[in-house]
């Protein structure tokens, strides 16, 4: 059965700090702490955003400023209670809010 659901990304970079930590681990953190249903965060090998300067996790760069997103799927309304807490802990980034159609499968007795 398909539902329908939102698909809220959050860009930010691995070096975004909030209150002396990880920008992404207290959002996660505080994600949880309101009730979501999960978050996954996702380290990219390479990108750049409107500063225009290229971070990479090639051999030979030491960057440690590495492009961060994390995903959350809620319902719309449950979304839009925890973009405060997004607001609360981005000093910048990107924010994007996506309609999807989810799928969620469950194993039946004898599989998995």
């Amino acid at each position: 059965m398909m539902t329908r659901m939102q698909l809220l990304r959050v860009y930010l970079s691995e070096g975004d700090r909030f209150d002396g930590r990880p920008a992404y681990a207290a959002l996660v953190e505080r994600l949880q702490a309101a009730g979501a249903s999960g978050a996954t965060v996702f380290k990219g090998i390479e990108g750049f955003g409107s500063s225009g300067t290229l971070r990479s996790a090639r051999v030979f760069d030491l960057s440690t400023d590495l492009p961060i997103v994390v995903e959350a799927i809620e319902s719309p309304e449950k979304i839009a209670a925890l973009l405060p807490i997004v607001h609360e802990v981005l000093s910048g980034g990107i924010v994007t809010l996506e309609g999807i159609e989810m799928l969620q499968l469950v194993a039946t007795e004898g599989e998995g």
